[in-house]
């Protein structure tokens, strides 16, 4: 009996073990079914976010990043600089003489000098530069340092060999995504949208305002679904005529003892996928002219005008710009190069600062371009505009006398195309017409210009 109780519990005891055992064995299972389930939410959760972050960019809510390239090279301090520029070598013919031997600013009056073609050959316009981006401390800092070959070692020196480096850019700019802050040497606010020529100086003195200048400029940008509107502001050295007397430590720019102010709003948009571009532009200064009497006269200059461009497809694109100023020679290329006549003591007159006048008076111009831009594929682009520059021609006149060499008008006419062999290697050709106006003298000036160009980008 004894014996038959003791297996009986030993039996009971089994039965009651394997049941715990069993509890615990399916009590593992559910929990690792559970951290199997929650890993494979975690990971659905992951999916669906970036899935999310792709239809934001696509939408154009958030920008899409361009992968990150190799840096040409690093810096002693660690940062990443890039090398870019373009060889360009050009050869270009011309019916008659015109200023400017590499390139056109105006045409000479008609006669039986100038009445001569010309030929040149030539490599100032190859262009080289460094670009540096860095992110410190939550801002983004940028420097440019851009030079070519248009700088005067002498004057009268025309040996190819003895061409001079010259500085295009020179900035640095900090900011964040909405603002920034960029001082140096860089485009006006008058210039930031242009006429693209071969002819080097993109339309100066031809109906195109504007040069590089050293400034410090203000930029606030508000960002919208689907457009943008930049404001900008800078402070920059009036540029004047050089004091004869004291050239070159002072002109009659810095000689006003103020910078000018430059200022410029732009609102890029689209409607029913049409590209617009709708901005306006202007500036003020002084400048200050040292009489011969001993005191001096305060002169103003100004500008005020819009630009604009559209692009209803991908292939088409329409620019140009207006505007109307006072006193614009200089770095601001307008009055085609005339911005005050000055008058001297024995009556005559000139547009030059030769000596300390009895008198001076500024110059009122208006003038604009337009574009017309053409890229039927990616290897091939079309160009075509016109220009004008139109001072005023009353004011080449002073008390009964008129200043008979004035430049009355200068108009520009030009068609260009740039074909790309590869992505490196391109070659180009334009016709460019340029009319420039004498109206106190006996003729005008007319030249056409036939330039051929090969391009090398890096």
């Amino acid at each position: 009996m004894r014996k038959l109780l003791v297996a009986g519990t030993v039996f009971a005891i089994g039965l009651s073990n394997a049941a715990v055992a069993s509890d615990s064995s399916e009590i593992q299972q559910l929990k690792a079914m559970i951290e199997k389930m929650q890993q494979e939410l975690q990971q659905v959760k992951a999916e669906n976010q970036q899935l999310k972050q792709e239809i934001q960019k696509l939408k154009g809510i958030a920008p899409v990043t361009a992968p990150s390239k190799k840096a040409s090279f690093v810096s002693k301090t660690g940062k990443a600089v890039d090398f870019y520029g373009f060889f360009k070598i050009d050869a270009s013919y011309s019916d008659s003489k015109a200023v400017g031997k590499d390139f056109i600013l105006f045409a000479l009056p008609e006669n039986s000098k100038s009445n001569d073609d010309d030929f040149n050959l030539n490599f100032k316009h190859s262009r080289f530069g460094l670009f540096i981006k860095t992110k410190e401390n939550d801002y983004d800092i940028v420097g440019n340092f851009e030079f070519d070959f248009y700088g005067t070692l002498d004057a009268n020196d025309d040996n190819p060999n003895h061409a001079g480096i010259r500085v295009r850019k020179a900035w640095v700019q900090f900011g964040k995504e909405d603002w920034n802050v960029r001082a140096g040497l860089d485009w006006m606010l008058l210039t930031q949208l242009y006429p693209h020529l071969s002819n080097f100086p993109s339309g100066a003195m031809m109906g195109n305002i504007g040069y590089r200048i050293p400034q410090i400029r203000f930029t606030k940008l508000f960002k919208f679904d689907e457009s943008k509107l930049t404001t900008q502001v800078a402070f920059d050295k009036v540029w004047g005529d050089p004091d004869p007397a004291l050239k070159p430590y002072i002109d009659t720019g810095s000689d006003s003892g103020r910078p000018d102010i430059q200022g410029r709003i732009a609102y890029d948009f689209s409607v029913n996928n049409v590209k617009l571009h709708l901005g306006a532009i202007g500036h003020y200064g002084k400048e200050q002219v040292d009489l011969e009497d001993g005191g001096d006269k305060t002169l103003d200059t100004y500008s005020y005008g819009l630009e604009g461009a559209i692009s209803p497809a991908s292939w088409l694109e329409i620019s140009g710009k207006i505007w109307k100023g006072r006193n614009l020679d200089g770095w601001y290329t307008g009055g085609v190069g005339q911005g005050v006549l000055y008058v001297y003591q024995d009556k005559s007159l000139n547009t030059k600062l030769t000596a300390a006048p009895i008198d001076a008076k500024e110059i009122d111009a208006k003038g604009g371009w337009i574009e017309v831009t053409l890229k039927p594929t990616h290897s091939l682009i079309f160009r075509t505009g016109y220009g004008v520059d139109d001072p005023d021609n009353d004011d080449f006149k002073y008390k009964g006398n008129t200043y008979k060499k004035a430049r009355t008008k200068n108009t520009m006419y030009y068609a260009n195309g740039l074909y790309k062999l590869t992505p490196s290697l391109g070659f180009m050709m334009e016709y460019l017409r340029v009319e420039t106006d004498y109206d106190f003298a006996d003729t005008d000036g007319t030249v056409n210009r036939f330039q051929g160009s090969i391009l090398y980008f890096f």
